[in-house]
């Protein structure tokens, strides 16, 4: 798998973490969301059950998570009050990122120096050894939780519309199976969550996930923490390269309790694009191969 594990940072572990794992290994599809404009497909015109067309999909995902890709790509996402882009590459041993822009402006030569600070201290092998550990970890994790998505919800076809590729898209809106029960901690948040998914019926590929919890939702028996109603993500992918899907789009915004004492506030919003695939490099290769892309920063500035 890549190392695009980006949802799982800094993310407590009181199942919220499992909307990150869940969403960041979704490898994606040829288009997201339907396209302004696209065709509509006849509603009868779909063969497979909604409930089955998910598992297929789904099971697609978890084959290819199981595969290495290595890539490089550009990342922009909130920092605090900031709008960071980064340049970001693969490795076998983990991601490397270097910053490109901060606000729309390149780095001061302070702000550059602290950001190779942080990339001093992230490549210590032990550092890369440990994050290593937690990312194959984190992708065990993300199958199981994968594996549990058509048994916990029910599902709805809504429409289908042909993508300007020719791929049929299908919207799917699903809402908690009353009688479902978490096999997890992490998937007892799936018990107040609704929303609609979109499938690459083409491909059999999830393109898009929009939910939110319909409901406040606790974990470990409400000692842990819980989830407020309201609390959304959304998630798009695209097909990166012939053989690879990635996310391409993700937002999450929660809020919270964690052990019924601290409080919880995710507000997060990243987009990634520009994806080239690279060949296995070093962690010192790595870094020299962004301190040379880096140095045009105008071309960070594109839209994903």
């Amino acid at each position: 798998m890549t190392s695009r594990g980006f949802l799982l940072r800094a993310l407590p572990l009181c199942g919220v973490a499992v909307v990150c794992l869940l969403l960041g290994s979704l490898p994606a599809a040829a288009q997201t969301a339907p396209a302004a404009g696209a065709a509509p497909v006849a509603t009868h015109s779909y063969v497979m059950p909604p409930g089955e067309l998910v598992r297929a999909a789904i099971q697609n995902e978890i084959k290819d998570d199981q595969h290495t890709h290595l890539f490089t790509w550009k990342s922009r996402r909130n920092r605090g009050n900031q709008i960071v882009v980064e340049d970001v590459v693969d490795t076998p041993t983990g991601a490397v990122s270097r910053l490109v822009l901060i606000d729309n402006k390149p780095p001061t030569p302070a702000q550059r120096a602290e950001d190779d600070e942080r990339i001093r201290k992230m490549v210590d092998p032990a550092q890369m050894r440990h994050k290593k550990k937690d990312q194959q970890e984190d992708d065990e994790r993300t199958r199981k939780i994968l594996a549990v998505i058509p048994d916990a919800f029910d599902f709805l076809y809504l429409s289908s519309t042909l993508a300007p590729n020719g791929h049929k898209l299908t919207r799917i809106k699903f809402i908690a199976h009353p009688g479902f029960e978490p096999p997890s901690r992490e998937s007892a948040v799936f018990t107040g969550m609704q929303g609609e998914i979109v499938v690459d019926e083409t491909a059999r590929r999830l393109a898009k996930i929009d939910g939110t919890l319909f409901k406040e939702v606790t974990f470990g028996w409400g000692i842990l923490g819980k989830l407020y109603k309201g609390g959304r993500f959304v998630v798009e992918q695209s097909e990166v390269s012939p053989s690879h899907w990635d996310t391409t789009r993700m937002i999450l915004h929660f809020d919270g309790k964690v052990l019924l004492i601290k409080p919880l506030h995710i507000d997060d919003n990243e987009s990634s694009w520009d994806f080239q695939p690279v060949s296995p490099m070093s962690v010192e290769q790595a870094m020299n191969f962004l301190a040379h892309s880096s140095q045009s920063p105008q071309n960070a500035q594109l839209t994903p």
